[in-house]
């Protein structure tokens, strides 16, 4: 009998050893403190972890309760303790919180400052950086966080990660602390770029200030400068423009600052350019042109293969930016010039399938008679093809009409031998199809294709 009690409270003992504490931790976790309190008294784990390694810690920093913090690290919890699944510490997690008294509880307690944790690498300075909380981040730097330590995944600093969360007081902050202004991450960006997407100029101006590179460009090709007017941040636009951003810096298609401020119908910024010495007749780049020669290109091919060698003007004249186009005709801007397949301001005007663009263009270049090399489109054909995606069949017919008041050809056909009636009726556009059916009989003809087949 005795040796069976003893063995049953052996077996008992293995079994309490085998099983951790968590009571402390679960406490906490519901944000308990009284019960936290009395468990400590009765000496229970401080330091027992859930089945992810949460301690009670861990749990008070990441409800921000310094009060909890401060107990538990008084009744010996770890302050360097880390979960299991990525290994978060409650220095990471109120580095998160951007808690600065937690920070510094958590330090003074002994946690490490730069330890890396997640599965990439990230730092305390990391995570305050892109919580946004100066005094979180001056804390860290205060106790040696390093400035520019990189994540594993992206090769991002906190500097970066301040530019990307649009948090200008940390990037000034880290940026007088001698983080790495230059400094480029896995995928190309700086965090002048960073800021540059997210429209941040007063963290583009603390960078610049620090020595970034106003004319970095990605190994793409596009500059900070063409990254900003891309995303629209124009406020950054500007102040790169008037910081020395080089205007006329192309990316490998060829686009310059310009040709996307024109084609956004960015007045503002495109007057910005231009008064800086954007180039108003910069062209693209010529495009691959598909195998198969003329005769191969179908009505597939017309809505896939973009010409090169586009200006601004053409670009404004296809996306319907008329005052834009004035802009850009009012600095010089070329309507002779060509695109690569010989069409031009008028040909991207018709394009656009709005009769704003395509009057002013045919102030600038009334060539109504204009066909692409490539194609043999014509201004009909080119009325018809793509536009419904831009416009209306009310404002497509309006096109229409007006090209046919001034002479274009109606129903030529193109290198495959198909009308602009054809392509019209494959779209479908059928107000157009009876418009330019009634048009070509008022003419004195007969329209040569009809079939969709």
């Amino acid at each position: 009998m005795m040796r069976a009690t003893i063995l049953a409270c052996f077996c008992a003992a293995a079994m309490s050893a085998a099983e951790p504490d968590m009571r402390v931790a679960d406490a906490a976790m519901n944000g308990d403190r009284a019960a936290v309190r009395t468990l400590l008294g009765e000496k229970a784990s401080v330091s027992g972890a859930q089945g992810d390694g949460m301690t009670a810690l861990h749990w008070a920093a990441y409800r921000d309760d310094v009060e909890l913090a401060r107990a538990l690290l008084a009744a010996g919890a770890n302050p360097r303790a880390a979960t299991r699944d990525g290994g978060l510490t409650p220095l990471s997690m109120a580095a998160t919180n951007g808690s600065a008294a937690m920070i510094e509880l958590l330090l003074k307690a002994g946690a490490d400052v730069n330890a890396p944790v997640l599965a990439h690498g990230e730092t305390a300075l990391m995570m305050a950086s892109r919580s946004g909380n100066v005094d979180a981040v001056k804390m860290l730097l205060a106790h040696g966080a390093q400035v520019n330590a990189k994540d594993t995944l992206r090769g991002t600093t906190a500097l970066m990660w301040a530019a990307e969360q649009g948090h200008a007081p940390v990037v000034a902050l880290l940026a007088a602390h001698g983080a790495d202004v230059r400094a480029v991450s896995k995928g190309g960006f700086t965090a002048l770029l960073f800021a540059a997407v997210t429209n941040d100029s007063p963290s583009t101006e603390s960078l610049l200030t620090a020595g970034a590179d106003p004319n970095y460009a990605l190994p793409g090709g596009p500059t900070a400068l063409i990254v900003a007017v891309s995303y629209r941040s124009v406020a950054v636009a500007d102040l790169l423009a008037d910081r020395g951003a080089n205007p006329n810096v192309s990316d490998r298609e060829g686009n310059t600052p310009l040709h996307v401020a024109s084609r956004f119908g960015d007045l503002a910024l495109v007057e910005k350019l231009l008064a800086k010495g954007a180039n108003v007749n910069a062209r693209t780049a010529a495009t691959p042109v598909p195998a198969g020669g003329p005769g191969g290109v179908g009505a597939s091919a017309m809505y896939r293969f973009v010409a090169g060698e586009q200006t601004p003007l053409m670009l404004a004249a296809k996306a319907d930016h008329v005052d834009v186009m004035r802009a850009l005709a009012a600095a010089g801007a070329d309507a002779k010039l060509k695109a690569q397949d010989g069409t031009n301001v008028l040909s991207a005007a018709v394009g656009s399938g709005h009769l704003d663009a395509v009057q002013y263009a045919y102030e600038l270049s009334p060539d109504v008679e204009v066909a692409s090399t490539r194609t043999g489109g014509t201004l009909l054909h080119a009325a018809v093809v793509g536009t419904l995606e831009a416009a209306t069949e009310d404002q497509i017919c309006e096109v229409i009409r007006f090209l046919a008041a001034h002479g274009a050809p109606l129903d030529d056909t193109d290198v495959r031998g198909r009308t602009p009636l054809f392509y019209a009726s494959l779209s479908p556009i059928d107000k157009a199809v009876t418009l330019l059916q009634e048009l070509i009989i008022k003419s004195g003809g007969q329209p040569k294709i009809i079939s969709r087949h």
